[in-house]
């Protein structure tokens, strides 16, 4: 996955004339009429700044081919309206939106030429506004000179934002090419999620009253299956019995969906799908991308939801309100009778298990139904008789929810795709059918504001209480000895069996290793700081605003972390080179130790450079060059060194470390062996 990501913006530093066409094209197309609506230029302009961003396309070419496109766009749909006139407004297509071309016409009757200019920043409006002009028979020129300046100010508008995300993922990149898809991901599903809630309410607003009219007639003539329906959707019939039928009918399919995709019965392995998105994720892993995971599956831990439904229960109470309080209820109970099922069906073990991964955060998965219900619930609860537009702000926020929570959980291997997606449409049914009987049986709405105050403030209250990393958890930082070697072995030939190269620093497709060092930390230490070389200071909030200086020595600015094999670097120093270069030596335990004790350490040596961006940060970032790695090693004293191939170079521990003359070094810590 990092390498299709990185050879895909390879091919944009190779091809930028590509990309800049079709952002021209895109930025045309937005802007013809009619067309305009179902073009993204939006999307496009902001991929397209963030590969500005990133230094793969240039600035103001990228700004004036937008720019040349949106005003060519206009300049047709001008034309058209100059020449055909009103006849172009009573197109068929037009018809079905009454709402969009009046407002449009309104908009542009009470703005004139200043509504050229206004209408590029609103959307529908955007893609009538020109027409409309050349109808009114508004001056070329005039249009022309408005629309020009509006275009390139367009531009802008929706490039920067493109641009500040393009420079942080460069941060990203540089502490880890998977921690910046990671982002990307994570940026793009809150997206898909706010859109998704913004259709979902806008047809349910168009076609619910259709839709239930024809769920009505349907319980009419069927009379034995139609019952369901009608307790649902009719007001004047109770639809507790109903649910609680449902509820179990749910489960049972469910359940049934469980054990045909993971079963123990019918499997002895995952299914390819499963593993291949386990493996996918897991070579996303990162430091902080495991942190940031980590924390976000404690929203399917038992004390965080359960203390936002012990608060919403209070506050429903409260309130009087008896019926969203049943219905809570209900939605509680069926999350947790689904959690309870799933522990009693026979399934495969969670990913990590069944690949021998040592767990991350506890817990299997297990209380992943009764989250999204409550979430998804409370959602409900929150939105009756509410407008539309906070109607699809809490619904985007609830699918927010739910997928972040359903994606920690996968990337940290708790559990399988399949079992994600049956958990997931399950808990997502039964809150649409919950919601239904919930609204169409005299809901009323409840004090919003208040939740909004009480459900974060429980949130953050029950992550104090959230558990200790289970036993046998993996810090990510951690150095392990879990294999030995011997020394010998390891000098000769042995080195060939470690990790050869590593994932890349700023965005690359892959840099191999140059060190392999087999000492202890101390020792290792104590030799470079003997060759002028230091630890840089440590990447806390007042060395960060160091970044904000460009008067700072390059001494003085913290570095970055970086990870290989989903861990951060175990030592990290750094010596001068010229004014705005240093040079950087990392350490990462591959795991392996010496017979005499010592681990073995894979490293990389590289120039970092400062670079501005944004015009704000101070920053120093990795570049491509190759220090000369024999003048920097050689002077290291109480080291054998070995040069093993054009890049690779080994070196033992050969006296006590400085300080300790005659001593011998203190033993390495050396944590249990985990299963590969």
């Amino acid at each position: 996955m990092t390498e299709l990501a990185h050879q895909f913006l390879d091919w944009i530093s190779a091809n930028p004339g590509a990309a800049l066409a079709l952002l021209f094209f895109g930025s045309a197309l937005d802007a013809i009429f009619i067309v305009g609506a179902f073009v993204p230029a939006g999307v496009l302009l902001f991929g397209v700044g963030a590969l500005i961003g990133l230094d793969r396309l240039a600035l103001w070419p990228s700004v004036l081919l937008a720019a040349s496109g949106a005003v060519l766009g206009d300049a047709l749909s001008f034309w058209l309206g100059r020449h055909y006139g009103e006849k172009l407004f009573e197109h068929r297509w037009l018809a079905r939106y009454p709402d969009t071309l009046a407002r449009s016409r309104r908009f542009f009757e009470r703005h004139g030429g200043k509504g050229v200019m206004a209408a590029r920043f609103l959307g529908p409006v955007r893609a009538i506004t020109p027409a409309l002009a050349g109808a009114s028979r508004m001056p070329t020129w005039l249009f022309l000179l408005t629309d020009g300046c509006a275009a390139i100010v367009w531009a802008f508008a929706y490039l920067g934002p493109g641009i500040a995300f393009g420079a942080s993922l460069e941060l990203a990149a540089e502490v880890a090419g998977r921690l910046a898809l990671l982002v990307v991901g994570l940026f793009l599903m809150a997206l898909l999620a706010f859109a998704l809630a913004r259709g979902l309410v806008a047809s349910l607003a168009k076609h619910a009253e259709h839709w239930l009219g024809r769920l009505l007639d349907y319980s009419r003539r069927h009379r034995r299956l139609g019952r369901f329906g009608a307790a649902l959707a009719d007001p004047y019939q109770p639809e507790t019995p109903v649910l609680a039928l449902l509820a179990v009918l749910l489960s049972l399919l469910g359940g049934l969906l469980l054990i045909l995709c993971l079963g123990s019965a019918l499997h002895a392995a995952p299914l390819w799908l499963d593993a291949a998105t386990y493996q996918s994720l897991r070579e996303l892993r990162s430091p902080w991308g495991v942190g940031l995971a980590a924390l976000l599956v404690q929203l399917g831990d038992w004390r965080v939801y359960g203390a936002v439904g012990l608060v919403v229960l209070l506050g429903l109470a409260a309130g009087r309100q008896p019926r969203a309080v049943a219905h809570w209820l209900a939605a509680a109970g069926f999350g947790a009778l689904l959690s309870f099922g799933m522990g009693l069906v026979p399934l495969l073990a969670p990913p990590h298990v069944y690949f021998q991964h040592p767990p991350t955060v506890p817990g299997a998965g297990r209380d992943l139904p009764l989250a999204i219900t409550l979430y998804g619930f409370l959602a409900v609860v929150l939105t009756t008789g509410r407008p539309p537009l906070l109607r699809a702000l809490v619904y985007g926020l609830a699918i927010t929810l739910v997928g972040l929570l359903t994606l920690a959980q996968l990337y940290l291997g708790m559990v399988w795709l399949s079992q994600a997606v049956a958990v997931t449409l399950t808990g997502v049914v039964w809150v649409a059918l919950l919601g239904l009987g919930y609204r169409r049986h005299r809901a009323r709405p409840v004090p919003g504001g208040a939740f909004l105050l009480l459900v974060p403030v429980a949130i953050c209250l029950a992550f104090v209480l959230r558990p200790p990393a289970p036993e046998g958890a993996v810090p990510p930082d951690a150095g392990l000895i879990e294999q030995r070697m011997p020394e010998d072995v390891w000098w000769q030939d042995g080195w060939q069996q470690l990790p050869m190269q590593r994932v890349d620093l700023a965005g690359r497709a892959r840099q191999p290793f140059n060190l392999q060092w087999a000492a202890a930390p101390e020792a290792i230490r104590a030799s470079l700081e003997r060759s002028g070389w230091s630890a840089p200071p440590g990447l806390i909030g007042s060395h960060v605003l160091r970044w904000l200086s460009l008067a700072t020595p390059m001494a003085d600015l913290p570095l970055l972390p970086q990870a290989h094999a989903g861990r951060h670097q175990t030592l990290l120093m750094r010596r001068d080179g010229d004014a705005n270069r240093q040079i950087t030596l990392r350490l990462w335990a591959s795991g392996v130790g010496t017979d005499s004790g010592h681990p073995i350490w894979l490293g990389m040596i590289d120039v970092q450079q400062r670079r501005r961006l944004l015009y704000l940060l101070n920053v120093p970032l990795t570049l491509p060059d190759t220090p000369d790695i024999p003048s920097l090693l050689l002077p290291l004293s109480g080291m054998d060194k070995r040069l093993v191939g054009p890049d690779l170079w080994l070196l033992r521990q050969t006296d006590a470390p400085a300080g300790a003359e005659g001593a011998a070094p203190p033993p390495p810590t050396v944590l249990p062996a985990n299963p590969p």
